[in-house]
């Protein structure tokens, strides 16, 4: 519980020092170059805005797997169960 409490804590700082530097980069840029500079910081932090976005969409949409099925890079793990030694001695087989 309290691991998780520190990871939330942790990520809402860096998303307040990410937000302070954003707005520290669009008053950089307009005093430097003006306008042109501020819409090419602000057209960066809305892409990096949406891939960001984007990424959570993809994560919260998934589909939930049980927690000894997850797979990592596509192969499934032979430990914990039949299903997946079968799996895996497939995936060995090809």
């Amino acid at each position: 519980m309290a691991d998780s409490d520190d990871r939330r804590a942790i990520a809402q700082v860096r998303g307040a020092a990410l937000v302070v530097g954003s707005a520290l980069a669009v008053v950089a840029a307009y005093l430097i170059n003006g306008a042109p500079l501020v819409l090419l910081v602000a057209g960066v932090e809305t892409l990096l805005l949406m891939v960001y976005v984007g990424r959570r969409w993809r994560a919260l949409h998934q589909r939930a797997s049980l927690a000894g099925h997850r797979r990592r890079r596509g192969i499934p793990d032979a430990a914990h169960c039949e299903r997946c030694r079968r799996a895996r001695e497939a995936l060995d087989a090809r």
